[in-house]
């Protein structure tokens, strides 16, 4: 075992030193590096650079690097979850949003002051992902599920933040995407000293860990105080996490990738983990730093916590792919939500909604004098179109994926859908040099239909089951937002147009745009009912409809084929992101009889409403400033997926 983890070890910090080596030589040759760490000439710039900046980032990669792999083991043992870390938990999206708000009202804010910050963000995101997952015996996927959307919803947040207070917060973001670069050794200090006090408590507690690692029953007859053991170790874990956040901001999925390299390496006791982890965890940093370093040298410098976050969500999916159907128990499914007798009633209660709101949002404005009113109608009925057939596509798109997956929680947004037709967007442009709408549609399709592919391909083992899906959704997601950051960090001019499209601005909608977009909505509306039958046996599982002949795998081709146009054409209306076709659903099963049709077009009235008031609101409520109505109804989406999860609770 030991021969195994040792060779491992080495096998990622001999390319790690090679790649630093390279890197260094961009401003020291190489036969001067030894003597630029030991002895620098402080009258040669680059062996200043070198002693001063570079050689902190190197100790601070291993620092934090060992620190989110001590915390990702502990988080493991504690909840007997093998996908469990900082970032899968949402504790460095909390601590990242406590930051900047303390930053906000205190913009003189001390290094001590932000790690208090930090701290306590963690400590509330713990809190309220445990809560979320209390009522299901801490089920490992309802945790996981409450971490990544309270992740998405904090950095949906800090994204609104930044909208408002750009040049206060200008220099938190860049710090918050993780990145290492620094001016002398008073991180790498910090980081040390906090190491050294955390490391020597964790070590006193490896065999009441060890012991709690098993079920309650036993741990109390062991005489250990499991309850008590558990909230000091999560605790301490989350400051662990809080500690790298605070001084270098947002690393993912190091603390998830560490634990398991160790597991597959021979190190199957917790002591062994806990002694191997950091050690494998400052490795993989200190590699993904140098990659960095060498990349920087053709391109623009992407911080760390990006390329981490790539390769995490990578690891992420590879997980999921190689895991037992059992690793990830699933809850059973929810069961029906109270439903109104009136089939029609909610139908015409949301059409009625949708008029009054679309009408007033063209006319608010209309009758105030000195307005030149043509001009304010020509500008304005473009984009309350285009937001009205927006949200239709997303809200029909998630009833047919519900149907289709048989996963109430099931939404363009949750599977990584729309983050799969954003990257195809996005890749179109690059590669097509073109800013034409229909090739950008086309390669938004593919993109959608390729990230259902992988995702179904990925969760086969576990038949599909809601929360592996979800989680593989979440992960295909983060690997998108991962590309597409790469590609505003590349430098290419088209990466401002890139960066606004993707906070969900209507905006930018034009005439043509709406009518297009209407076209696709009404055209998608008159097809449907063709499939109710479809849609209806779907949610009963594959052996069911192969009973009532239908063949499940055409029939899915077909309806996901419908969802991922209706998904890339809102896409590229209002960007990745909004939750729109969760909600409406949602709120469309809640309001009517368990039918197709009636549910679908409900939804689709719903989803209209949804995103035409985010419109509304985002252009009034910090007049004349704007938020994007993709970002305003991720805001509103992200605390209802939460309680949607409360909710299924028994």
């Amino acid at each position: 075992m030991k021969h195994r983890l040792v060779t491992l070890l080495l096998l990622l910090l001999f390319p790690a030193l090679l790649l630093t080596a390279i890197g260094y030589s961009a401003h020291v040759p190489l036969s001067r590096i030894m003597a630029a760490i030991l002895h620098p000439d402080m009258g040669t710039f680059g062996e200043t650079y070198l002693h001063y900046a570079l050689l902190p980032r190197l100790f601070v990669a291993l620092l934090a690097g060992a620190a989110l792999s001590l915390s990702g083991v502990v988080f493991q043992q504690i909840l007997k979850n093998p996908l469990a870390e900082s970032s899968t938990l949402g504790l460095l999206s909390g601590a990242q949003l406590a930051i900047m708000l303390a930053t906000l009202a205190s913009p003189a804010l001390t290094a001590w002051s932000r790690e208090l910050s930090a701290i306590a963000g963690a400590l509330v995101t713990l809190a309220l992902v445990l809560l979320l997952a209390s009522g299901r015996g801490f089920s490992p996927v309802t945790m996981l599920l409450a971490g990544m959307i309270v992740s998405f919803f904090a950095g949906t947040a800090s994204v609104v933040l930044a909208l408002f207070n750009h040049e206060y917060l200008r220099s938190v973001f860049i710090w918050a995407s993780g990145s290492l670069v620094q001016n002398d050794f008073s991180n790498a200090t910090a980081l040390a000293l906090r190491l050294a006090v955390c490391v020597p408590l964790l070590v006193l507690l490896v065999r009441p860990l060890a012991i709690a690692g098993l079920d309650d029953a036993s741990g109390r007859s062991l005489g250990v105080p499991v309850r008590t053991l558990r909230l000091v170790a999560l605790t301490l874990a989350s400051i662990l996490a809080a500690f790298v956040v605070a001084r270098v901001g947002v690393i993912a999925f190091v603390g998830l990738a560490a634990p398991h390299l160790a597991r597959l390496a021979g190190a199957r006791t917790f002591s062994a983990r806990l002694f191997w982890s950091p050690l494998l965890g400052a490795a993989l940093l200190f590699l993904a730093d140098g990659s960095v370093m060498v990349m920087s040298r053709y391109i623009a410098e992407v911080p760390t916590g990006t390329a981490t976050a790539f390769f995490g969500a990578f690891m992420l999916l590879v997980l999921l792919r190689s895991m037992p159907a059992n690793a990830l128990p699933s809850e059973t499914r929810p069961s029906p939500s109270r439903r109104s007798d009136a089939p029609h009633f909610a139908l015409v209660i949301a059409i009625v909604l949708l008029f009054a709101i679309a009408v007033f949002s063209l006319t608010e404005r209309l009758f105030i004098d000195g307005l030149p009113l043509g001009e304010l109608f020509s500008g304005r009925w473009p984009r309350v179109l285009a937001a009205i057939c927006a949200g239709a596509m997303l809200a029909l798109a998630g009833a047919i994926m519900q149907a289709v997956t048989g996963n109430p929680l099931a939404s363009p947004e949750g599977l990584g859908v729309s983050s799969g037709a954003a990257l195809g967007i996005v890749a179109t442009l690059l590669l097509a040099g073109t800013f034409s709408p229909l090739v950008m549609l086309l390669g938004g399709i593919g993109g959608a239909l390729a990230t259902f592919l992988v995702m179904m391909v990925i969760t086969r083992k576990s038949a599909h089951a809601p929360g592996p899906v979800l989680l593989a959704g979440a992960a295909i997601g983060t690997l998108a937002a991962t590309l597409i950051s790469l590609v505003l960090a590349s430098g290419d001019p088209r990466a401002v147009y890139v960066l606004a499209w993707s906070m969900g601005p209507t905006y930018r909608a034009t005439g043509i745009t709406g009518i297009a977009a209407m076209a696709v909505l009404l055209l998608s509306l008159a097809i449907l009912p063709l499939f109710a039958r479809w849609l209806q046996i779907l949610p009963l599982g594959d052996q069911a409809a192969r009973e009532l002949g239908l063949g499940p795998r055409r029939s899915r081709t077909v309806l996901m084929s419908m969802a991922a146009i209706l998904t890339a054409t809102a896409t590229l209306i209002v960007g990745p992101l909004s939750f729109v076709g969760l909600i409406a659903p949602h709120i469309a099963a809640m309001t009517t009889p368990p039918r197709p049709m009636i549910r679908a077009f409900c939804a689709a009235a719903i989803g209209a409403t949804l995103m035409v008031a985010a419109d509304w609101l985002g252009r009034s409520v910090h007049f004349p400033y704007e938020i994007p109505a993709g970002v305003l109804a991720a805001l509103v989406g992200g605390p209802y997926f939460l309680w949607l999860l409360y909710r299924r609770q028994p």
